[in-house]
């Protein structure tokens, strides 16, 4: 009888700290801005010990056929802007431009929309290590989920030679404040924080500004 009393009782425990996958990527739905209709402001900093660069970026996608990006750095000052299937590039410092054919693929890798790595590779059933943290690994290293908070905290991985640790930082309202990613490799650190200024949804964003 005390062996059984002892056995509902673990159950219980293990029940109320038990936390499915998908219940976790659903929980995570519920702040999420989809990433057709976000609006960005942006800052990225790369560090390295010989060297530091500042990009500053500002990007708005508005449905699945406009897009508008300003990028301000040392080396690139440029707006892009997608309406369709044309593209238009102006240099901000000359303020020349020229109009191109967009097929949809040169401003994929500003992507910035979309901060939850769950939605993509195979990930295992999370977890729960202690104090609302859960543990979830998968194809992309190991994920530490705060079910309290509903939010991602870090993302570590190796592969190859590089052990890379991703740690997330919120303001007090829980919105994603800044990304830092550390990446050693063979003793050489390089660091890249994209803090974020701005992230809303667009739909307040001028229709009048993918116009040319």
């Amino acid at each position: 009888m005390y062996k059984r009393i002892i056995f509902f009782i673990c159950l219980i425990i293990s029940q109320t700290f038990s936390l499915t996958l998908k219940q976790i990527k659903d929980n995570l739905k519920l702040n999420y801005i989809p990433q057709d209709s976000v609006e960005l402001h942006l800052r990225v900093i790369v560090k390295t010990s010989a060297s530091s660069s500042q990009t500053d970026m500002h990007i708005v996608n508005k449905g699945t056929n406009k897009s508008y990006m300003e990028i301000k750095s040392s080396f690139l000052n440029q707006r892009s802007i997608v309406n369709g299937d044309r593209m238009k590039i102006v240099d901000l410092a000359s303020r020349e431009y020229k109009i191109v054919h967009y097929n949809g693929e040169p401003l994929k890798e500003y992507s910035y929309g979309n901060f939850n790595p769950l939605d993509s590779g195979k990930w295992n059933a999370p977890k729960y290590i202690s104090q609302d943290l859960y543990l979830i690994e998968g194809d992309a290293g190991s994920l530490f989920y705060n079910s309290k908070r509903n939010r991602i905290e870090k993302i570590h991985s190796i592969k190859d030679k590089a052990d890379v640790l991703t740690t997330f930082e919120y303001d007090v309202n829980n919105n994603l404040k800044k990304m830092v990613v550390s990446v050693d490799v063979n003793g050489i650190e390089t660091v890249v924080t994209t803090e974020i200024f701005k992230m809303r949804n667009s739909k307040n964003f001028p229709d009048r500004l993918f116009d040319f």
